[in-house]
């Protein structure tokens, strides 16, 4: 199973950080060092996650140890209390290396599930994929319109060849980020399953057509960095292409409506 991130944390805030966030990039309310009520006072829990599935809010909360050696049952009996008391549904404890046998043990037949950060982001990779997929396609959507199989938008309305070029150019310069954005649309995977294209992307194709691909892009191993990266270049990419498209240059980008 590919990896969410390729983030290593250093630290147990680090860890807690990156907890947090691919629980709130699964569509999850995450936030970290919070305190929740219980029978007999208060109890400071790393990560909590809540999320509204179809009226009923179910609770997840992760205990997070960047300890350098393997986790004692102590803590899973620690944890198992904290589970009860606070009616949580799911319950994780993330170690950096491992666990006692004592801890598996005491973790057997209960909803608290023992896992590295690695194994933490596999068994969310599908969840935080999907979600962000969607996200994508939220955010940047305008973009791919212009490398649709009818054409960039506004191109038939250029005045001469000057426009054409200019309009040529800034394609081609963002013609990449369009090519690797198909694999990934969310609208490929509504009726079927549609496999990801594994990482680093192979650009071999691409740069075949003589595209350049920034270098940074090339090499990323992981979804949450490629992402970033290609949604930063999907966003210059389409200020660029709105400052040519006769339709929409002379408007701001962010206040451009429709493209086409």
């Amino acid at each position: 199973m590919p990896l969410i991130t390729s983030q290593i944390p250093e630290s147990w805030e680090q860890l807690e950080l990156l907890v947090t966030a691919i629980l709130s990039e699964c569509g999850m309310e995450a936030r970290r060092q919070i305190a929740l009520d219980l029978p007999r006072g208060t109890v400071d829990v790393d990560v909590l996650a809540e999320e509204n599935v179809d009226g009923i809010i179910h609770r997840t909360i992760c205990e997070c140890k960047n300890w350098q050696h393997n986790i004692p049952k102590d803590v899973v009996h620690a944890f198992r209390t904290v589970m009860q008391e606070t009616g949580a549904h799911r319950g994780y404890i993330v170690s950096k290396v491992g666990f006692q046998s004592g801890a598996i043990l005491a973790a057997h037949s209960t909803n608290i599930e023992l896992v590295t950060f690695a194994e933490f982001q596999e068994k969310h990779f599908e969840k935080w994929i999907k979600t962000q997929l969607w996200a994508i396609e939220e955010e940047i959507g305008a973009f791919n319109t212009y490398y649709e199989p009818l054409g960039p938008p506004g191109y038939s309305k250029l005045a001469n060849d000057e426009e054409r070029a200019a309009y040529d150019a800034v394609f081609e310069k963002y013609a990449f980020a369009g090519l690797m954005l198909q694999p990934f649309s969310p609208y490929l995977r509504i009726a079927r399953p549609y496999p990801l294209p594994p990482l680093p992307f192979n650009v071999a194709e691409i740069e075949a057509r003589g595209l350049i691909v920034p270098d940074d892009i090339k090499v990323a191993a992981a979804y949450r960095e490629f992402f970033r990266l290609l949604v930063a270049h999907a966003k210059k990419g389409l200020a660029a292409l709105r400052a040519v498209n006769p339709i929409t240059r002379g408007t701001p980008s962010e206040s451009v409506t429709r493209d086409d």
